[in-house]
């Protein structure tokens, strides 16, 4: 059924074609007479000579019209000479295109008469093309004058409540004086647009063997509207582009420029029904030989005019129009295998639309996205998504040879352009990625790599070391509230151990030792009366600080180990082996100030670290980050007054221990290096985000820290029985992630993560296995969920305020 439905089409298009190739039109003298009326009501100067040339025989219509070009054009005759008319022009546009050919023979033969009565000898062909210039300008002037009688009519009838209409009205007509003077020219144009760094609509690729090519909106100048006269593109006549200026849509028309010459124009429509918006191409025409220009002899031919077009209209649609669905066009017959060929997939009978780019249509967007100085978020999202899918189809076994042959072609050319990329760094190393993780499967990869180094920019680095991740886990933290029954428990030690066996994460990890600090070490950050208390709670059964807060026989020696285990992973990191690490500690430490016990917590374990970080490897500023749902209260104490370290804690507010209000941002040399986030109940993962990519980002870039500390409370998760927070397993990956890119930035990927809260045994283990496999670089998050997350322009409104008092401190935020 399918080939007889073609066949049909087949024959239906043949009847069609063999109708339109019988018609034979002509040029009649009333063609000619109704023009040179036309003319006459504009300017009865000009009209009463071609009347009387017309007369005269002078103008005439040729009894047998010839025809060339496999008939495209038509005739009329001026003074003899043959004068072409395209048959497409004429069909389209009537007596208007016979005007201004009309125009432009009789402004050459006044020129002539000038010439004529010149003493001084002239070279021929210099006399010739003056003479053809004199013509176009005559035309383009006689259209100029034409709109600005009909400007001046309708500012005429214009009345007081029109005053917008009569200002643009106004306006228009000074600048249609103003293209008459003569004053500016199409370089003119691309210069200013190159002074103004590309803004605005301005892409350059290239067309043909390296010849550079400006996509501009069109230049509207007495220079311009010449060429297009000259050129005489279909559908582009100077009165067309003129009513463009005068209906307000001269923005919907733009031009190739090659040279400073026209090559090819293109004019575009928005079209929306209901919840669909298209961009629609309404006419394109292009140059097919440049030898119409005089200066052009050695371009001649130029290729890729059409595509060059279509890039441009592709990198507007990204950049300026992000809710429309798709480019669509009506196309004559013939140049339907062209559209295919660039992504184009047919509609209807002639009518296409295009959604993603193929054949060299990608090559040109890769050139004039990376020639952009600012292509956007959107135009780099998607060359890098296409970058993968032609990755895909060069690792694809080709089944059809001669189609998988050209498309493979395609690809690999589309590649090249992406590894020669100089300016935007996105799509040569998405390029690379790609293929090394298709290198199996792509017998070109070894070429096209080598070919990207040795003339663009990338640099393939050998194959990483992987060092696992340091983790400090240890059985004696069970010891700590043994047989007392308490929401921090050992039961947490275990989810730990669930977490550790998980089969994702093997072989990724290392344990480190721990060790006891001493008491000479825990004084670096707290009293001698408060570790004195603890100590006298060794072999007690059972002892209370306050409500929440208790310590049994063996509590002493395991809050020791907890900080000791904390020094320890520290050591290893520094000394490098791996820049990354989890303390899995019992009992918690963030709550515990200078001299009291709180919240559960004995010593402050990440206050220590950073004491130690300070006191063993002499580093000057740390960066402590406490995600817990709780207040960092014993953190903000331990550092309030001084700026070697920079405390940032995002937290549930109203909350335990009701301290982490907005106003609290340190005291003396350290304000402004306690930054707090209070956040109200019910937030939830792109907010946690949210708050790490605008908040603790440009704080890390800013402070520059030489080593990272995190206090990782599992409470955000959303059933956890303190919090009232709706934190996921995704969330947590997603945190890790980004405080993982932050580290790396900034500090060498030196960072550090000990355990504080969380009160889910189901929460520790599912939260903790997403963290841990982004630390062990096992994690599934998808880039492009990052990116979308990154590009995001919400913004919480604590986070404003937040910002707001933070930017008396950092410039980043003013």
């Amino acid at each position: 059924m399918a080939q007889s439905h073609k066949t049909i089409e087949s024959v239906f298009l043949g009847k069609i074609i063999t109708i339109v190739a019988s018609i034979r039109p002509m040029i009649k003298r009333e063609s000619l007479k109704h023009a040179i009326d036309a003319i006459s009501e504009r300017d009865p100067e000009v009209g009463y000579s071609l009347t009387d040339m017309f007369g005269t025989g002078r103008i005439d219509a040729p009894d047998h019209q010839g025809e060339d070009n496999g008939g495209d054009n038509l005739y009329f005759l001026f003074e003899d000479q043959k004068v072409p008319i395209k048959k497409i022009s004429f069909f389209n546009d009537g007596t208007a295109v016979i005007e201004q050919h009309l125009l432009i023979k009789y402004g050459e033969r006044l020129r002539k008469q000038v010439l004529s009565g010149n003493a001084t000898p002239l070279d021929y062909r210099e006399a010739a093309l003056d003479i053809y210039r004199s013509g176009l300008q005559f035309m383009v002037i006689h259209e100029i004058k034409f709109s600005i009688q009909r400007l001046k009519k309708q500012l005429a009838y214009t009345n007081q409540v029109q005053k917008k209409k009569a200002l643009f009205l106004k306006q228009l007509i000074s600048f249609l004086e103003d293209i008459r003077a003569g004053d500016s020219c199409v370089d003119d144009f691309i210069s200013r647009k190159m002074d103004e760094n590309h803004r605005g609509v301005f892409y350059t690729a290239e067309v043909s063997s390296g010849i550079k090519a400006h996509f501009i909106q069109f230049p509207y100048c007495l220079d311009a509207l010449m060429q297009v006269a000259h050129i005489d593109l279909e559908f582009f006549h100077v009165r067309f582009l003129l009513r463009c200026l005068e209906k307000k849509h001269e923005k919907n028309l733009f031009a190739c420029i090659v040279k400073n010459n026209i090559m090819g124009l293109i004019y575009l429509s928005l079209k929306e029904q209901l919840l669909y918006k298209g961009l629609e191409v309404r006419y394109v025409a292009t140059l097919r030989n440049t030898n119409r220009y005089p200066d052009n002899r050695k371009s001649a031919n130029l290729k890729g005019i059409g595509t060059f077009l279509m890039a441009g209209i592709w990198m507007l649609w990204k950049q300026r129009l992000p809710s429309v669905k798709e480019i669509f066009l009506d196309s004559e017959i013939g140049a339907g295998r062209f559209y295919s060929s660039i992504g184009f997939t047919p509609r209807r009978l002639c009518a296409y639309s295009l959604k993603k780019p193929a054949g060299y249509l990608m090559k040109t967007i890769l050139i004039m996205a990376d020639n952009c100085r600012e292509p956007g978020t959107r135009v780099i999202q998607d060359l890098c998504r296409l970058i993968e899918q032609q990755v895909k189809i060069l690792a694809k076994k080709p089944r059809r040879q001669q189609a998988e042959n050209r498309q493979r072609q395609y690809a690999i050319e589309f590649i090249k352009a992406c590894l020669l990329s100089k300016r935007h760094l996105a799509f040569p190393k998405t390029a690379a990625e790609y293929l090394l993780k298709k290198k199996a499967n792509i017998p070109e990869t070894e070429h096209l790599l080598s070919f990207g180094t040795e003339k663009g920019r990338i640099k393939i680095k050998p194959p990483p070391i992987v060092r696992p991740v340091l983790v400090i886990k240890d059985e004696r933290f069970s010891h700590h509230l043994e047989n007392v029954f308490h929401i921090e428990s050992a039961k947490r030690n275990r989810a730990v151990e669930k977490i550790l066996a998980h089969k994702s994460l093997h072989e990724k990890w290392a344990v480190i030792p721990a060790r006891m600090a001493t008491v000479e070490q825990l004084a670096w950050i707290h009293t001698p009366e408060h570790i004195e208390r603890i100590a006298r709670t060794a072999g007690k059964s059972l002892r209370s600080f306050d409500l929440d807060t208790q310590t049994t026989a063996r509590s002493y020696d395991t809050a020791r180990l907890a900080v000791g285990s904390l020094f320890s992973l520290i050591d290893g990191i520094w000394r490098g082996d791996s820049d990354r690490g989890f303390a899995f500690l019992r009992p918690p430490g963030h709550h515990a100030e200078p001299d009291k016990v709180m919240g559960f917590c004995l010593f402050n374990n990440v206050a220590l670290g950073a004491g130690y970080l300070k006191k063993e490897y002499a580093v000057k500023k740390v960066m402590i980050v406490d995600i817990d749902v709780h207040h960092g209260n014993g953190t903000q104490a331990a550092f309030y007054d001084t700026d070697d370290v920079l405390f940032v804690s995002m937290h549930q507010f109203p909350c335990y221990p009701g301290t982490g209000k907005l106003g609290e941002v340190g005291s003396g040399k350290g304000e402004g290096f306690t930054v707090n986030i209070p956040l109200a109940k019910g937030h939830g993962d792109r907010d946690f985000a949210q708050i790490v990519i605008d908040l603790i980002a440009p704080l890390a870039d800013s402070y520059c820290p030489e080593f990272m500390l995190v206090s990782c409370g599992f409470d955000l998760y959303l059933h956890d029985r303190l919090g009232g927070m709706k934190g996921t397993p995704e969330g947590y990956a997603l945190i890790t992630r980004l405080l993982l890119e932050i580290a790396e930035r900034v500090c060498s990927g030196k960072i550090a993560f000990v355990m504080e809260g969380g009160y889910s045994v189901q929460g520790i283990e599912k939260c903790g296995l997403s963290m841990m496999k982004e630390l062990c670089n096992a994690g599934t998050l998808l880039p492009e969920k990052i990116a979308k997350i990154k590009e995001s322009r919400r913004r919480l409104p604590i986070l404003e305020k937040v910002i707001e008092v933070q930017s008396r401190y950092w410039d980043n935020f003013r």
